[in-house]
């Protein structure tokens, strides 16, 4: 078990270390994917779900072949992966006990060789890139898949679940760094453009004996002339007036 707890934090901090700011959500969640599979013994491959517009669509996977048992619960509204979603829980089912429950799903996991799932509840921002200001995160789950019985004791499964609820936090939190960090820097660049026609307006006044509003009219009249910003022209005429109003 000590094991297992061992594997499990290298693992999560392996990725939180090799996780960047750019990285595509998709991308990360399937390394996410990749890495879940290689921590349990009993795991053959994994899909990630997440609703995108109150739909439910499967952004990763590391065995294609296993999509169809997204599909066949998202066609039917019902399953492992999106009660696992809906109810915040981990959620592990043995085939054998399903069909009355999730027939559509269980007749594919059977036709596939799929003897056991665990879905994990999981939560992510709303961006592939983490552009977006807004960070509300998305929910889903991730989906382990087994051709063997009885896969996943609870041990594993709470160890899963650890896993990525962590994850969950450490891509919410890099998201909203990310965002404060355009926020910033899109307030420095504000400050920096007006500080600049500022400055452009009273070199203008001060060569050309116009007033505040005057001069600011001759720059927005030049901008539409030159066919650049307003900051352009204002950044040029601060560095160096005589390019535009001679020596």
């Amino acid at each position: 078990m000590m094991d297992q707890f061992r594997d499990t934090a290298s693992a999560l901090r392996e990725l939180t270390e090799s996780m960047r700011l750019d990285e595509p959500r998709d991308e990360l969640l399937e390394r996410v994917a990749k890495k879940v599979v290689g921590l349990l013994p009993g795991a053959d491959a994994a899909t990630v779900t997440l609703y995108l517009d109150d739909e439910p669509s499967t952004v990763a996977a590391t065995d294609e072949s296993l999509l169809p048992l997204d599909k066949a619960q998202y066609s039917a509204d019902e399953g492992p992966c999106l009660k696992a979603a809906e109810s915040g829980t981990i959620v592990r089912t043995r085939m054998e006990t399903t069909a009355e429950r999730w027939p559509d799903f269980a007749a594919t996991a059977e036709q596939l060789g799929v003897r056991t799932a665990l879905a994990c509840p999981l939560f992510v921002p709303d961006e592939s890139h983490f552009k977006r200001r807004d960070t509300e995160p998305l929910s889903g789950a991730l989906n382990v898949w087994s051709f063997q019985e009885n896969a996943f004791d609870p041990v594993e499964a709470a160890l899963v679940a650890m896993f990525t609820s962590a994850i969950s936090a450490i891509i919410l939190t890099a998201s909203r760094w990310a965002a404060a960090e355009r926020q910033a820097e899109t307030l420095v660049a504000a400050l920096e453009t007006r500080d600049a026609i500022a400055t452009a307006k009273g070199i203008v006044m001060a060569r050309l004996e116009l007033n505040a509003e005057e001069a600011f009219r001759w720059l927005t009249e030049a901008s539409q002339h030159t066919n650049r910003k307003i900051r352009e022209i204002s950044v040029l005429i601060a560095e160096d007036p005589g390019t535009v109003f001679g020596r």
